[in-house]
């Protein structure tokens, strides 16, 4: 189904905490709640005809690197992040007769609680981004969502103490906000070479205004241009 399947080191750290402090309790439900939620995220990028490159197991859940790129259109990006925490709910009632229901029913509550959050690289971070993208540019998506995404994580540290989820999320949001800048041209370049068609239509001033799943007409010269025939000049002729 993927063609790299791989467990973060943190990950096996992580479980084996959770031995030695004899909670393997919580251990087999939290495999449970990860598998199925993944699974969701799975079934919806297959249903969506879309294709999975590598999947990555980490404390939180898992990251899913797939051929999707930047101009995927809003809804499909809000099925694909909402669907592992959909997954998750229906385990409530299939799992209501098991022992220690409590217990699941508490962990699988904060792990959906967790991926709600718009902490980068959650659910909740893709589900924002698929809404506020409607409406903003694309760089101003990006820039709201890096802000949202860090002042969510120093609150999230600052309620929960747990230094070990904040080190790993720090280093994930640091590394995609140093990639803000390539992301943004590669969502122009993207644009250009699948050439993008939608039904609505918006002007703006520079390319730096660009909206996502709209037709982009650019000033240039005093006069608005197709975005395809701006990008023309900017990364030459496609064949």
């Amino acid at each position: 189904m993927t063609n790299t399947y791989k467990i973060h080191f943190t990950t096996y750290i992580f479980y084996l905490i959770l031995i030695l402090s004899g909670y393997i309790n919580y251990l087999f439900y939290y495999l449970i709640i990860i598998i199925v939620h993944e699974l969701g995220h799975i079934i919806m990028i297959h249903l969506l005809n879309l294709k999975i490159i590598s999947l990555t197991i980490y404390p939180f859940g898992g990251i899913i690197n797939t051929n999707i790129n930047y101009n995927l259109n809003s809804n499909k990006l809000f099925l694909i992040s909402i669907a592992g925490i959909l997954f998750q709910t229906f385990l409530f009632w299939p799992l209501k007769n098991i022992s220690n229901y409590d217990v699941f029913k508490t962990l699988n509550t904060s792990i959906i609680i967790f991926n709600l959050l718009p902490i980068i690289p959650s659910d909740g971070s893709k589900i924002f981004i698929s809404f506020i993208e409607r409406f903003i540019s694309y760089k101003n998506t990006l820039i709201l969502s890096n802000t949202i995404s860090v002042i969510s994580l120093i609150i999230l540290f600052i309620l929960s103490k747990n230094i070990f989820i904040f080190v790993i999320l720090y280093f994930i949001n640091a590394k995609t906000i140093r990639l803000f800048y390539y992301i943004i041209n590669k969502f122009k370049l993207e644009r250009y070479l699948y050439k993008h068609r939608y039904k609505k239509l918006v002007y703006v001033e520079n390319e730096n205004d660009l909206k996502k799943c709209r037709n982009n007409y650019i000033k240039y010269d005093n006069i608005y241009v197709e975005e395809n025939k701006y990008f023309e000049n900017k990364f030459g002729k496609t064949y």
